[in-house]
């Protein structure tokens, strides 16, 4: 029963997402609509959690300034987190991506119309250019999310956070949204095949001003933003 109740769970994510992605490529274009494929990503989103029978509690939504860009943090408890915080966020969010990926049919038209930020790493030669060029983009006008952890914890902690994200924050000149979730980890634990129905709490903290992030160096951005999320998520610093 479990094995058939994944394969459904999959089935449904993979026809959806594909359903989703011509639709709103397609009317984007119709409509001559170039924000159209962006807002449809909270559709997305939504009828994924619908379907799979979770709920949200979002607070501190109201300390977002919907009219600036921002790079967003949040702890990474499971596959589920991206599909929420689509949702949960006030400003959609983009997500660093590979040029190579534009070459993939539909996928490139997706992701310049979902705001996410494109990089070309044959063009960069170092981390810096890398950075340098999300950064430009970020300037632009898109919000960028981040799982500063690299990856999804393992354990009701919170890991140590890699720099990249704050050396792309003060090179675009934006605020440091700070987030907390709490629950993902229950309705997609690691390991496992199947997305369970429950509730997630997302907690949006109040963001570090760009002149503030412009001040400080990653080495003092990085515990304060990390305190943050721990606070907002209720977990503790992982030993070690």
């Amino acid at each position: 029963m479990l094995a058939v109740r994944s394969f459904i769970n999959f089935l449904f994510f993979g026809v959806w997402t594909a359903f989703m992605v011509v639709y709103a490529v397609t009317a984007g274009v119709l409509l001559r609509d170039p924000d159209f494929f962006k807002r449809a990503q909270r559709r997305w989103a939504g009828g994924l959690l619908k379907f799979w029978g979770v709920t949200l509690d979002v607070h501190g939504g109201e300390l977002v300034d919907t009219d600036r860009s921002y790079v967003v943090m949040s702890n990474h408890l499971s596959y589920v987190d991206i599909v929420v915080l689509f949702l949960a966020l006030p400003i959609i969010p983009g997500f660093l991506a590979k040029s190579e990926l534009t070459k993939v049919p539909f996928l490139s038209q997706a992701l310049r119309s979902g705001g996410h930020v494109v990089i070309n790493r044959q063009k960069t030669s170092s981390a810096v250019q890398t950075l340098n060029a999300a950064a430009e983009q970020v300037r632009d006008g898109k919000t960028v999310l981040i799982f500063p952890e690299g990856t999804r914890g393992d354990s009701n902690t919170i890991g140590k956070f890699k720099k990249g994200g704050f050396h792309l924050a003060k090179s675009a000149e934006v605020p440091i949204l700070p987030v907390g979730l709490r629950g993902s980890r229950d309705i997609f634990p690691r390991g496992s095949l199947l997305v369970r129905p429950g509730r997630v709490e997302v907690h949006i903290g109040t963001p570090i001003p760009a002149e503030e992030v412009q001040q400080r160096d990653a080495g003092e951005l990085v515990p304060r933003v990390r305190t943050s999320i721990m606070e907002l998520a209720e977990m503790p610093a992982r030993e070690g």
